[in-house]
């Protein structure tokens, strides 16, 4: 018996987006690719069959693009990108400009499969991000801006000269009224170590510059640089100088997992011994019903 193609799209009844729906409209609209189990962590759906029943449904009418990750061994999970049926109810309830959105869906279609680990990443981080302030009250996702929003922001005055900084995403989070801005660099094991020491020279002279406050209208930012391996952040922590000026947080995304904000699994930079992003008692956190 031949197995149905899964690329193929099958013929359903109009499909009414839910309001969860656009929340993941959204969501994909934002991050431009996404797993299942992304998916699912950032919307906080516990059932995986719902889930998958109802991203078929959405990729069925046009709602969704999907894509399969390439792996040598194993199955081969679907990563989710906005559909062109999507474009309409975004734009109805204000998220976004219809030119927006198709600049968007043409980069992430085109993504090379060489390249889609990298994005994965950026995106895992901001669904980790997401799970943990829901863990707590008094937390929020205030902002998440990806790279294509941001880059004309982020101009640095280097000798008379405009050097551009590319930052993978800048987001912010409130905790108990204290906002947090950060930028964050994901980062493969492809790079080398002095490629990565000069990105954080031009994050330490767009901060100097004064430029940060005037482009984004807020006062201080932190750096996030979240790896792929243990060995590939204690490298990177170790290969920078300490910075007064900044603060440098270096993290494999496996030990993020397990509390992004409160547990010891960040290293700063010039500092091997891991540390928290926050201490409960200090911010007085408590665990939400």
């Amino acid at each position: 018996m031949m197995r149905a193609n899964p690329e193929k799209r099958k013929k359903l009844k109009r499909v009414i987006p839910t309001e969860r729906d656009i929340i993941l409209f959204e969501a994909l609209y934002r991050h431009g690719v996404m797993t299942r189990s992304q998916i699912q962590q950032y919307l906080g759906w516990d059932c995986v069959s719902d889930v998958n029943r109802r991203l078929r449904k959405l990729y069925d009418a046009g709602f969704v693009d999907r894509r399969f990750l390439p792996r040598k061994f194993g199955p081969t999970p679907a990563v989710y990108m906005p559909g062109n049926e999507s474009i309409e109810p975004l734009i109805e309830n204000g998220k976004c400009k219809k030119a927006d959105v198709n600049r968007r869906r043409y980069r992430f279609n085109r993504l090379s499969d060489n390249l889609l680990p990298h994005e994965l990443l950026i995106t895992e981080f901001a669904c980790l991000l997401k799970f943990t302030l829901r863990r707590y009250s008094g937390c929020g996702f205030q902002k998440w801006e990806c790279d294509d929003e941001i880059v004309n922001r982020c101009n640095v005055i280097e000798g008379g000269a405009d050097v551009e900084l590319k930052p993978d995403a800048f987001g912010s989070y409130n905790l108990h009224k204290t906002l947090f801005n950060f930028f964050i660099e994901a980062d493969l094991g492809t790079e080398p170590l002095s490629r990565i020491r000069k990105k954080v020279e031009l994050y330490r002279s767009f901060k100097a510059s004064g430029l940060f406050k005037v482009n984004f209208k807020r006062q201080a930012f932190r750096l996030f640089i979240v790896t792929n391996s243990g060995v590939r952040a204690r490298n990177i922590s170790q290969s920078l100088p300490q910075a007064d000026d900044l603060k440098i947080y270096i993290a494999n995304v496996d030990a993020i997992r397990i509390d992004l904000l409160l547990a010891p699994v960040w290293l700063m930079a010039g500092n091997s011994r891991a540390q928290s992003l926050h201490l409960a008692s200090e911010l007085n956190i408590e665990v939400g019903a």
